[in-house]
């Protein structure tokens, strides 16, 4: 039986918050609250999808507006993904018991949830249903293409750019057009 170097690294903390190893109730207590700010470094599966959601729906749960909220991410499938798991959360809390949502609220960091607590996490779809905004969980193109189309279309001319712009999905052929200008313009 081979043994490790004796200058082999510790091994990581499973959960660690700020570099301190902490128990998995620490870590998802402080990374599901929304008034801090966090980083997450994780793996594929590891469910960062779960804690992002869980941190919109303490969110709302706090009272914040659906539409001050707003989450990007790279690609449709993860937006799409994200949108789906809040919107199938909030249908089954609607109908869950005390016991449930009692765990469910734990599970997302509130220790003691009250029966006040757990009836607002109930009638929280209907009262989002009933809110003409939404909560925005977008991809970085589609929030930046909506930016874009608000801007004032002085903008668009002070920077000598087509109004109204068509987004594109494939930059491929407008690399080959860009770089040459760009190559003259440097040389």
């Amino acid at each position: 039986m081979q043994t490790p170097p004796t200058n082999a690294a510790p091994p990581t903390p499973a959960y660690a918050i700020n570099g301190q190893p902490c128990s998995s109730v620490q870590y998802y207590a402080l990374a599901c609250d929304p008034a801090r700010h966090i980083a997450i470094e994780a793996c594929a599966g590891a469910g960062k999808t779960w804690i992002l959601v869980s941190r919109i729906l303490r969110a709302l749960f706090a009272g914040a507006a659906p539409q001050s909220i707003l989450a990007i991410t790279f690609t449709k499938k993860a937006a799409g993904e994200m949108q789906q798991r809040l919107s199938q959360w909030l249908a089954e809390f609607a109908q869950a018991d005390d016991a449930q949502l009692t765990q469910e609220l734990q599970s997302r960091g509130i220790a003691a949830p009250s029966s006040a607590d757990l009836e607002k996490l109930r009638n929280l779809q209907a009262q989002l249903l009933q809110n003409p905004h939404t909560v925005q969980i977008r991809t970085f193109h589609g929030w930046f293409t909506a930016l874009l189309q608000s801007a004032p279309q002085a903008v668009f001319a002070d920077l000598g750019l087509p109004h109204p712009f068509t987004p594109v999905e494939s930059d491929a052929s407008l690399i080959e057009q860009v770089w040459p200008a760009f190559y003259a313009a440097v040389a």
